[in-house]
């Protein structure tokens, strides 16, 4: 070989190394209607490459005299948006050093980005972040299981507390902001998704506790009509009983009243929205919960009676999001009825209850007042019935012994009552309408990280799924948990993705899942058949057979068939 031939060789590799790192350090940019953005590029801890553009405006800043309005659509921007970096989350209780009221962005993260226009249709799965209506954002998120399985992710903040739910009731502060928050980044992310590399006929949405609530009410509303094709419902519903605010306008007049105590007489919707809008972001989170605490009992914790903030059954009004009771909704099939996949923790409330002398002051309170642990939605006035009503649901769980005595029956009963009953209630008329899977995450491994144990209970408490739906980092190194735990994080996320990518979470045989096949749930010839999620995988008949029923019993002993919660 000539002198000239190995430099021209050599000027050729130099070139085409250096053709590859341009364009590994290319800066991603997309152009959205509004602008263009730029993004990143990363890597999962399986070292799969994707793409990150995050803190994409979907609204308009909520700030203002847009304070309890409304979303409006984002404005257009002049040059390239920085979309390399999320670093708020919105206002909220308790504060964090990120929070804004500034806060309306969605992220996305992509395995591929479309080539000359050529989409490349990936599925996609949409994420509404839970904390109880209260707290909670985006960041908490990371993309790495998701991309690894071929997913675009997208996660989104949504306004919280009395910004996102407070309400008058009337059409000057409706409600439910949150929800139409959710629902404008569902239809952002439906009309620009295919510029990300993402399908826009193949969304998914989910969410876990009030998030999972989030999606179901999503259900609810004919504007979601098209927009997604499945949903993933863990630990939530809108029959849930902390999923509706009740008292919706004098919690606003309450917490208006701390801001300026004229208000404890004066009921001027108009006067109360225009000091609410004029006091700081701040100010207002300060006398939300100052109002809590005046009005919440401890034992409230177990949120079985409604949250102080949540969405609310709004009066008719252009921007309505929901006018009637949800139970009465699902059961006449007025919901879009997309295949959805949907379960439970086996014993929800161990998180909240992890100190058993706390918990026994709690069941002790409520054996001196047994009427606390009838639920507010059996609507029972009469106090003969209430007292027979109460004494009959602690039947239940300790053969009317007392619940200090049988911590575990309390604990069951709290489980119940705050999730399981309602959301298994959800799937078994859901499935009239629609494909649905349910299951029971009963695996109690240490990346789920609820250790404590009540005897007579199940073990896996409320969120411990989240931990193997979403790590990053250290939280993603195999070497560290156990060969059962990292399986079971397979599983999940394969149950997961799949659903979203066939709507059908076990569409072939698979090893990893013992080659098990998630039948359709139909309860037509009086079967309820779920997967149990735990060290194996097993198909099983009636979720909370124990309790459940005798529940429904009692439910459907009232002659009452206009539930909001359940």
């Amino acid at each position: 070989m000539s002198i000239s031939d190995k430099m021209f060789d050599n000027l050729l590799f130099f070139g085409v190394i250096l053709f590859q790192v341009n364009f590994l350090i290319a800066d991603p940019l997309v152009q959205l209607p509004n602008g263009l953005i730029l993004g990143r590029e990363d890597t999962t801890f399986a070292n799969k490459s994707y793409f990150a553009f995050e803190k994409i405006p979907y609204a308009t800043p909520p700030v203002g005299a847009l304070r309890f309005k409304a979303p409006q659509p984002a404005q257009n921007w002049d040059g390239t948006l920085n979309a390399t970096n999320l670093d708020v989350s919105c206002i909220q209780s308790p504060p964090n050093a990120s929070d804004s009221e500034d806060c309306l962005f969605l992220n996305v993260f992509t395995p591929e980005l479309p080539v000359d226009g050529e989409n490349v249709s990936l599925p996609v799965m949409f994420y509404i972040h839970g904390g109880g209506f209260l707290n909670g954002g985006s960041m908490a998120y990371p993309p790495d299981l998701y991309v690894n399985n071929d997913v675009v992710l997208v996660t989104i903040n949504y306004r919280l507390g009395p910004f996102g739910f407070l309400s008058t009731q009337d059409d000057v502060i409706p409600g439910n902001n949150a929800l139409k928050d959710q629902l404008l980044a569902i239809q952002w992310t439906h009309e620009n998704i295919q510029l990300f590399g993402g399908n826009p006929d193949q969304i998914t949405i989910f969410g876990q506790s009030a998030g999972s609530g989030s999606c179901a009410y999503q259900l609810l509303n004919q504007n979601s009509k098209g927009l997604f094709r499945g949903v993933i419902l863990a630990s939530g519903s809108f029959l849930s009983p902390w999923a509706l605010q009740r008292n919706a306008r004098s919690i606003a007049f309450g917490t208006g009243a701390l801001l300026n105590s004229t208000f404890e007489s004066n009921n001027d919707s108009e006067a109360l929205l225009q000091l609410l809008q004029s006091v700081d972001a701040e100010e207002l989170i300060t006398a939300a919960d100052e109002y809590n605490d005046l009005v919440t009992p401890p034992w409230e914790y177990d949120i079985a009676q409604g949250k102080l903030w949540a969405p609310v059954i709004e009066m008719k009004n252009p921007d309505a999001f929901i006018t009637k009771n949800m139970f009465g909704l699902l059961q006449a099939g007025n919901i879009l009825a997309v295949p959805t996949l949907m379960g439970i923790n086996s014993e929800e409330v161990l998180t909240f209850n992890q100190d058993p002398d706390l918990f026994k002051s709690f069941a002790e309170t409520w054996d001196e007042d047994l009427d606390l642990i009838v639920p507010n939605d059996m609507q029972i006035v009469d106090e003969s019935e209430h007292a027979q009503m109460a004494a009959s649901i602690r039947e239940i769980y300790t053969g009317g012994a007392p619940f200090a005595d049988n911590l575990g029956g309390g604990i069951r009963y709290s489980s119940d009552h705050c999730f399981t009953r309602s959301i298994i209630k959800h799937a078994e008329i859901f499935s009239k309408y629609a494909q649905t899977y349910f299951y029971q995450f009963s695996y109690d491994g240490e990346i789920g990280n609820i250790n404590v144990h009540y005897d007579g209970a199940e073990n896996v408490g409320h969120g411990e799924e989240l931990r193997y739906l979403f790590c990053s980092g250290n939280g993603c190194d195999d070497s560290i948990y156990s060969e059962n735990d990292l399986i079971t994080r397979n599983r999940l996320i394969k149950l997961w993705t799949d659903f979203a990518k066939y709507q059908n979470p076990t569409p072939e045989p698979s090893d990893i899942l013992q080659n098990i096949t998630w039948p359709i749930l139909s309860t037509d010839e009086g079967d309820f058949l779920y997967l149990d999620i735990n060290t194996d995988l097993q198909i099983k008949n009636h979720p909370k057979e124990e309790t459940y029923s005798k529940w429904t019993g009692l439910y459907d002993s009232l002659g009452n068939l206009d539930f909001d919660t359940y």
